[in-house]
């Protein structure tokens, strides 16, 4: 088996992956850079913001809305499905990692084509909008691959996964500051940095993983069937994840003037700041889960604390965001943008149910039960339709953050009471298929 004499033995990996006492200091190290890289996306929007204006920065939403369904699409669940088996099988990680990097890339092409042909159409005939669709969809293979390399790190090297993940935001945010100060900062060139600091990850990505024995790899047909398996629940869950992620800005992308839609961003990005915090949480438990053989009630004690400990995190940050955001969004982003007030205010208990809901998906994905994730996401997703489609004739972008709220909450109520239903102990059940012979097994 190619590379097989430079990975670690499943032995250590494992004794290494569920070694609990540890699991304080990883999520701390992880809530770090997930501030890190929050604090630099959410810089570099502010000054995006009060560059370009509402209207502008409305386009930018919209743009990188859809470049984000065209990534979950092409991306066939394989990220979650990558950390999942690295963890679970990590003699055979090489293969898996090359496996599902050519999956990804075959699925990557076609998205890619049909992005760059849809450009036109979502851009309303706009020229200047439409070549900046044209930019974000140009760069989606660059993160197909970079996500095979990135998530697989997830599983063999936190700390580098940290590192090679934070550098995409770092990088844009230096590249923003540069662009501000020389007065060259518009929607394309916004557009063009989000491609080339994907790529400069991308190569990061790569060197961090031939270090780890990661890479490089040789593709091999027997382990499609379980990546694709657990691929598929996880694309099932991440569908309609994204609907209710996504489908607010995506509707108001086509049905309401741009500038609303920048206001309604700007609420949106300052309800999530917590995510960075709280998600620490489930990056961490989500390998350490996959990794053992079978839970144990330590196991149960675990998760109870996680979904505990998100929701009061969440709530914490939040609700002194929403007394002061009246004064805070309109010295922070500048008056235009003082309509996103009511907005946050609509949105502020949603977004504690997605902190924890997040963390309550990890923890079932460790568990193998993505199915159960996708089930809770579909029930969250007819409610953001219902909802979004009914209200917004009525009370027009205040419609989303209803739906969005309502969505989140029914998701995370679901996804909990299966999660406390599921045995401390193993049961040798799951929802993913159970793989056998050469990939192991579940």
């Amino acid at each position: 088996m190619t590379g097989a004499h430079a990975a670690p033995s499943r032995i250590q990996m494992l004794a290494t992956s569920v070694r609990w006492p540890g699991i304080g200091r990883s999520i701390a190290r992880t809530a770090g850079f997930n501030v890190a890289a929050a604090a630099a996306a959410g810089l570099g929007g502010i000054i995006l913001a009060r560059t370009v204006g509402p209207a502008v920065r409305g386009e930018y939403a919209a743009i990188t809305a859809w470049f984000g369904v065209a990534l979950m699409i092409g991306g066939m669940g394989q990220p979650a499905a990558l950390c999942f088996y690295v963890a679970r099988d990590p003699l055979r990680a090489r293969e898996y990692v090359a496996t599902s990097r050519a999956m990804m890339l075959t699925t990557g092409t076609i998205v890619l084509v049909s992005g760059i042909l849809l450009a036109p159409l979502l851009a309303h005939g706009i020229a200047a909008v439409s070549l900046g669709y044209r930019i974000a969809f140009g760069t989606s293979i660059v993160a197909f691959v970079g996500a095979s390399y990135t998530f697989s790190l997830q599983a063999r090297d936190l700390s580098k996964w940290n590192v090679v993940r934070v550098s995409q935001p770092v990088l844009s945010i230096i590249a923003f500051v540069v662009l501000w100060r020389l007065r060259l900062l518009t929607l394309d060139n916004a557009l063009v940095v989000l491609s080339v600091t994907l790529v400069l990850q991308l190569g990061w990505a790569y060197g961090s993983c031939r270090r780890t024995s990661l890479a490089p790899g040789h593709v091999h047909a027997t382990l499609i069937r379980p990546l694709a398996a657990y691929g598929a629940a996880q694309i099932v869950a991440l569908t309609p994840a994204a609907l209710n992620a996504q489908l607010d800005q995506l509707v108001l992308s086509q049905t309401v003037p741009a500038a609303d839609l920048g206001r309604y961003a700007i609420a949106v990005s300052l309800t999530l700041l917590p995510i960075p915090f709280v998600s620490a949480i489930g990056n961490v438990a989500f390998p350490r889960l996959a990794a053992q053989e079978r839970p144990t009630a330590a196991t149960h004690r675990m998760q109870r604390m996680a979904v505990l400990g998100s929701a009061g995190m969440a709530a914490a940050m939040l609700v002194p965001l929403a007394a002061g955001a009246y004064w805070i969004v309109p010295l922070v982003f500048g008056a235009g943008y003082r309509g996103a007030v009511p907005l946050l205010w609509i949105l502020s208990p949603g977004a504690v149910f997605l902190a924890c809901g997040q963390v309550t998906g990890d923890l079932l994905r460790g568990r193998n039960r993505p199915i159960i994730v996708a089930w809770a996401q579909g029930l969250a997703a007819i409610f953001t339709v219902v909802l979004l489609f009914a209200l917004l004739p009525l009370i027009g972008v205040a419609a989303a953050a209803i739906a969005s709220t309502v969505a989140y909450g029914v998701a995370l109520a679901m996804m909990l009471r299966c999660l406390w239903r599921l045995p401390a102990k193993a049961d040798g059940r799951g929802d993913v298929a159970q793989a056998t012979g050469p990939a192991g097994k579940l």
